[in-house]
């Protein structure tokens, strides 16, 4: 596996930011590919691959703008890192993407020392005392959720840990560590072949119409 590149001249959210991300798997599609693949989330994602790669350009049935909920993080996400960095007394370093390769990058919300990332969610109170009552009675709040994303973001960036933060700013925050599971980057690695393999067969269908 070649090092990842890491991109710290681009400002996620900003044009290049999406630009950079035409075409490509990241972490945030990462339940969708482990999906059937008789699925409708598999089968969009596949689409909506194969349309960025041969336009250039934003798949149009990709609508979503962002809603209230993903204003409410990006307004919340500085002051949760910097939440973080006081009550664990670490630097969490910004990124703008981290690349695997030409098809595979992913946009983590830090960098902790060399070995960690940090992937920081701002939900509204209900949800967020939801993940707290669930972890005090023992169980895992983001099985099932994000575990599959944060699995995706250790595989591009080859790192050990991914830390997982919910934070409320009237709520104690949420911590918690995520190991790299092997066996789900296998499946990830695996999936991601076949899609590729998917995405070029269509891109030539296509091109023979």
């Amino acid at each position: 596996m070649n090092s990842p590149i890491y991109r710290y001249d681009i400002e996620q959210d900003s044009d290049e930011w999406l630009e950079i991300k035409l075409g490509m798997f990241s972490a945030s599609i990462a339940s969708d590919l482990l999906m059937d693949k008789k699925t409708k989330g598999y089968e969009s994602l596949i689409n909506r691959i194969v349309e960025e790669r041969i336009t250039g350009q934003s798949c149009e049935n990709n609508l979503f703008k962002g809603n209230a909920f993903t204003n409410r993080g990006h307004e919340l996400e500085g002051l949760a890192r910097e939440d973080y960095e006081i009550r664990h007394l670490q630097v969490v370093k910004k990124v703008g993407v981290v690349i695997m390769d030409d098809w595979t990058l992913c946009s983590p919300d830090g960098l902790i020392n060399d070995d960690a990332l940090h992937q920081i969610k701002c939900p509204i109170f209900s949800t967020h005392k939801e993940y707290l009552t669930k972890f005090k009675e023992g169980k895992n709040p983001i099985i099932g959720v994000y575990d599959k994303q944060l699995q995706f973001e250790l595989l591009v960036t080859n790192r050990s840990y991914n830390v997982f933060t919910s934070f409320h700013p009237n709520l104690k925050p949420l911590d918690i560590i995520v190991e790299r599971d092997n066996t789900t980057i296998q499946r990830i690695i695996e999936r991601l072949n076949e899609a590729k393999i998917e995405v070029k067969k269509e891109i030539e269908r296509i091109k023979n119409l």
